[in-house]
């Protein structure tokens, strides 16, 4: 298959310009064509609404009208699937059957892992795939013992009566470290408390304690997003001998600890890994591979010479296929 042939690129999102036509993970929902959302981060979510309509999961849904501030409705058009990413609660690929079967797959994991269940590769003939993790570097170790690892962290710190904040996107991680550490009942900043009510489960809701200041009793847990880590809140408890880590899959760099200012930095990750990324690709079997989004270019070199299946970044702004 001759990837010129193909109408993929950059744009309004990643568009995917055959039949049907359709954008992924636009910037722009008009009132035409096709508009999929794989899942409610802001990076993910349009910033311009003309039209109502979007494809995408129900939980999705309701976290993009909530942030957007603006009622979405969901509509299903034939030929085009939703599958599990296992990113974040909500998060789907998409696959498009129009003849010649293509899978974007918007930020993916294929570990099962919390109660997530992991993507899942499908025979295509084009893949568009995230490349966020995609250089070898870049290679996250066993999920089950980086929890044992931040546990014995976590219960040591409570139990000699140090307070301990973790950091990490109110949205999908956040749920991850409230399920792992719902025993000591953590406090949840106001940005976090949001986002679980909108996806969690109500027995999980449940076990959630919004933090403030006035009921906070030492020593505790508190999960909260990265970009309180400078904020009145943090230097307050800092000065009590608060410790601090960041969740995050840069946490495999030596250098993001020192970068987010933190205690101690976790490795974990809801998305794929490198290694994960080339056993997807080849799982999936494609004739031609788009990445995009993270180490799109250093990806698709490495497809096109492990696997020898013809790989191509998509470049911003490009006009054609012919500019790769």
């Amino acid at each position: 298959m001759d990837a010129n042939t193909l109408e993929v690129r950059l744009g309004n999102g990643v568009e995917y310009l055959g039949k049907p036509r359709c954008y992924f993970d636009p910037a722009v929902v008009r009132n035409s064509d096709i508009y999929c959302i794989s899942h409610a981060h802001e990076d993910h979510l349009p910033r311009d609404i003309e039209g109502k309509k979007v494809l995408c999961s129900d939980t999705t849904l309701r976290c993009a009208s909530s942030r957007l501030g603006r009622t979405l409705e969901s509509s299903e058009w034939g030929g085009i699937e939703m599958k599990n990413a296992g990113h974040v609660a909500g998060s789907v690929m998409f696959l498009v059957d129009s003849g010649r079967r293509a899978l974007y797959t918007g930020d993916f994991c294929p570990r099962d892992r919390l109660g997530m269940t992991g993507a899942r590769p499908i025979k295509v003939d084009v893949l568009i795939t995230e490349a966020t993790y995609g250089v070898p570097r870049y290679v996250f170790p066993p999920t089950d013992g980086m929890m044992g690892v931040m546990r014995d962290w976590v219960e040591d710190s409570i139990s000699q009566g140090i307070s301990v904040a973790l950091l990490a996107y109110p949205l999908g991680k956040s749920q991850e470290l409230i399920t792992m550490f719902n025993d000591l009942k953590p406090y949840l900043h106001g940005s976090v408390m949001n986002a679980t009510e909108l996806v969690a489960s109500p027995d999980l809701i449940s076990k959630c304690t919004p933090y403030s200041r006035e009921t906070a009793k030492e020593p505790f847990l508190l999960i909260c997003p990265p970009s309180v880590r400078n904020s009145n809140l943090m230097q307050y408890w800092k000065k009590k001998g608060l410790r601090t880590a960041a969740v995050s899959g840069w946490a495999i760099d030596s250098s993001f600890k020192y970068k987010m200012r933190v205690d101690e930095a976790f490795p974990l990750s809801d998305h794929a890994d490198f290694e994960e990324l080339m056993a997807f690709v080849k799982a999936c079997d494609p004739s031609v591979v788009f990445t995009y989004h993270g180490f799109s270019v250093e990806l698709a070199s490495e497809i096109q010479r492990s696997l020898d299946i013809d790989a191509h970044p998509l470049i911003k702004n490009q006009k054609s296929l012919l500019e790769f």
